[in-house]
């Protein structure tokens, strides 16, 4: 019987971090984005340290803040006043996986680290974005129509 291995991964919520409206579309939520990059198939089970109150989500290939439940495989679980943080499930190679960690409340920052178990070595890595909004045409929003026609309908089969 082998045991399960860990990784960690540090980090803190800021005034930098990105928000978005993770309930009901409400509330400025801060939030990170890791990428994991698996080694071998298994089980694996996501948990967090911190002092101050986190919410978590695993994603399968992207995680787009204007739709939040588009790709999602697993969320922590809230219930009866019981709270745990903790993720689990089979990730497979050649998938992309993100973890997203952010606060259950709106508005709150802190640090916390991420502990990953499993089978295997996995490596946790820092998506980086900068701070921005979606506007029409960016890579958050590629076709969205704000007024009128964007360049990919005016372009669409011209060229």
């Amino acid at each position: 019987m082998s045991s399960d291995l860990r990784a960690t991964y540090s980090s803190e919520l800021t005034k930098e971090n990105q928000v978005y409206p993770r309930i009901c579309g409400k509330g400025n939520y801060h939030y990170e984005t890791i990428q994991i990059n698996v080694k071998y198939n298994g089980s694996y089970t996501f948990d967090a340290n911190t002092s101050i109150l986190l919410y978590g989500y695993l994603y399968e290939n992207n995680f787009d803040p204007s739709y939040p439940n588009q790709n999602l495989l697993i969320q922590s679980n809230f219930t009866c006043g019981e709270y745990r943080f903790e993720l689990g499930d089979y990730l497979e190679v050649n998938h992309v996986y993100i973890p997203l960690v952010t606060t259950f409340d709106p508005n709150m920052r802190g640090s916390f680290t991420l502990l990953v178990t499993g089978p295997h070595n996995l490596t946790l890595n820092r998506i980086n974005k900068k701070h921005s909004s979606c506007v029409v045409g960016d890579q958050c929003s590629l076709f969205t129509k704000g007024i009128g026609l964007t360049i990919n309908d005016i372009l669409r089969n011209k060229i």
